[in-house]
This record gives structure tokens, C-alpha cells and sequence, in this order.
């Protein structure tokens, strides 16, 4: 090769060669700082519970049927002839939510149950108290009505529920129980004992 092509040759390598380097070096500025921040939360569970209490009993969380707050212990009961028992259900002060309560369920036992019928409603007041007046007028039935019975092994097909505030507000629970009109002699001397259970579900 002649010298003058030489050079030229050995200036174009050293020219694409300069532009090698220029090319990395634009690259490298397209590079970016980066910082990053973060958020964070902290959650806490609502808190929803209930307590009753009775004319036998003070306030407590039954959370059982054997724990069940006794409300009425009735002896000598006739055909026809009721008997009165309340139970006021609230949150306890623990709870920071409100919600509703509902008659829900129930458990039986006894040779006097299949006679005994019932019905039940909400009273005006916490302090009202729970006779037969409570049941005139036009009171918030829970079970049965102002004319109908339910039986006692039985709660409503479709369950009324109720407000409860997350503040200790009280319902006051008024029941009705009799031994049906008409019972069979064979029923004299029987016992019974049926335990409902009511459900609060929080808001």
C-alpha cells in the first residue's frame, strides 16, 4: 500500500475510533438519579361484643347455652295462664362498633316443651316493665304477634332485627310463655327448660 493511502487509512480508523468513544459517552448520559419514599398504615379490627342481664341475673357474656342468663324460673304453671320474663342485651364498653341483634336460634329439653308456645317484643324502654301491658298497643314484636303464639322450640322464619349502638345502649327483651290452652292432662307435672339464643352482627 502506498504511504499517502496508509495515512489516510490509519486517519479514518483513529476518526471512527474517536467516534466510538463519543458514542459511550453520550450513552452514559442518559443515565438518572433515583430516589424512592415510602407509606405505610396500620389497621385495627373493630371490636363488636354483647352482654345480658336478667331479673335473676347482672351483666355477663353467655357465651354458651349452659351460660345462658336465667330469666325466669316459673313452677306451678297452668294451661292458659303466662308467664312474664325479660332479658336486656347491650354492647359491652369494649365494643367501638354498632350493629343489630336478632333472635336467632334455640335449644329445648324437657317432657313440657312440646306444649309450651311463647311470643316476645322489644319494650319502649329498658325499665319498662315486662307484663302483659308491655304487649298492647303496638309494640315491636320479636316473635309471634299480637294474636299468634310461636311455639317455644321455634324461633321466626324471618328474624326482626334491631339497632344496637356501640355506646352500652339496652334492649330490653320482653317474653310471653304458656303452656297451650287445651294441653293433655298427661303433660301435669312436666318440666321444661328452652334457652334462645340471640345474634348481633356488627355494622
Amino acid at each position: 500500500m502506498a504511504p499517502s493511502r496508509r495515512r489516510n487509512f490509519t486517519r479514518v480508523r483513529a476518526v471512527l475510533a474517536g467516534a466510538l468513544v463519543l458514542g459511550v459517552g453520550a450513552s452514559m448520559t442518559l443515565a438518572s438519579w433515583t430516589d424512592s419514599e415510602y407509606a405505610a398504615g396500620t389497621f385495627t379490627a373493630s371490636t363488636f361484643r354483647l352482654e345480658s342481664s336478667t331479673a335473676t341475673s347482672t351483666w355477663k357474656d353467655s357465651t354458651s347455652p349452659a351460660d345462658a342468663s336465667l330469666m325466669i324460673n316459673a313452677t306451678s304453671m297452668s294451661p292458659g295462664a303466662s308467664q312474664y320474663a325479660w332479658v336486656n342485651i347491650r354492647t359491652t364498653a369494649a365494643s367501638t362498633v354498632g350493629g343489630t341483634i336478632a333472635l336467632a336460634s334455640w335449644t329445648s329439653s324437657g317432657t313440657l316443651v312440646p306444649v309450651l308456645e311463647y311470643k316476645a317484643v322489644r319494650t319502649t324502654a329498658v325499665d319498662t316493665p315486662c307484663d302483659a301491658a308491655a304487649f298492647s298497643g303496638s309494640p315491636v314484636f320479636v316473635a309471634g304477634s299480637s294474636s299468634a303464639y310461636l311455639p317455644a322450640a321455634s324461633v321466626p322464619g324471618s328474624p326482626v332485627a334491631l339497632a344496637v349502638t356501640p355506646s352500652s345502649r339496652e334492649l330490653r327483651y320482653c317474653f310471653e310463655v304458656r303452656i297451650q290452652p287445651g294441653a293433655s292432662n298427661t303433660y301435669q307435672g312436666g318440666t321444661g327448660t328452652v334457652t334462645w339464643l340471640f345474634t348481633g352482627t356488627s355494622d
